[in-house]
């Protein structure tokens, strides 16, 4: 219990200074990457999910920009002798 419990620190103390001190994460990840204790395990793979997490969200907010940039196909009125989609610019 006491191996899950530092792992599960390092995993915070990991995630939570590559949110907010990424350069300092990188380097003590650097650093301990080869230690064997659960704490630095923990950190490492904190570290590394929270850097995956913001490339994706990074990636979703660039899909999200440019699918605002599409046209998107209106329906024209009911009165209306065509009864086709348009694009609406």
């Amino acid at each position: 219990m006491a191996e899950q419990d530092q792992l599960l620190e390092g995993f915070n103390a990991g995630y939570v200074l590559e949110k907010h001190r990424p350069e300092l994460a990188q380097q003590i990840s650097q650093a301990v990457e080869t230690v064997e204790e659960e704490f630095f395990q923990g950190f490492v793979a904190g570290s590394q999910q929270y850097a995956k997490e913001r490339t994706q969200s990074k990636t979703i907010g660039k899909l999200r920009d440019t699918a605002r940039q599409i046209p998107r196909p209106t329906q024209k009125g009911k009165d209306s002798p065509d009864k086709g989609f348009e694009i609406d610019r």
